[in-house]
């Protein structure tokens, strides 16, 4: 069950949690709700299945790592209002880069967060260094 802890991180940020809070709807400590973020302890079959009622998502989808990737893929097509094109292919990939680099994952998963307004008002600051970017990357 590698990884689960980034996926009740994941689940839990996407709800709208702090830590406190999913730790006091689940009776638990907020030391707990730590402990399984960072992989340090597991939760009990109870727990998961208190977590996924909280989260109002299946077991599958807490603990089985295609299901979160999926989870990941849904996300970002509702964000930006992507449509599928040609494939999904392009959307694992950016995933898989993604998730290979926890500090983007953590601002992406922040930046989620916002409000939609938020989102707006930062992306036309962010659209433009994405574009040099990609014009730098195509370049090479």
């Amino acid at each position: 069950m590698k990884d689960f802890g980034e996926r009740i991180k994941h689940f839990r940020l996407k709800g709208g949690f702090s830590q406190e809070e999913l730790a006091n709807q689940l009776n638990v400590s907020r030391t707990t709700i730590s402990k399984w973020e960072c992989s340090k302890q597991t939760p009990s079959i109870f727990d998961f299945l208190s977590l996924c009622n909280c989260f109002q998502i299946t077991l599958d989808q807490l603990i089985e790592p295609s299901s979160y990737k999926q989870d990941y893929l849904h996300d970002f097509q509702l964000l930006y209002l992507t449509r599928k094109r040609e494939s999904d292919s392009q959307e694992y990939t950016i995933l898989t880069l993604i998730d290979k680099q926890p500090l983007l994952k953590h601002v992406l998963l922040q930046f989620s967060s916002l409000s939609p307004t938020l989102q707006k008002e930062l992306l036309t600051d962010i659209i433009p260094l994405l574009k040099k970017l990609f014009s730098a990357l195509q370049r090479q």
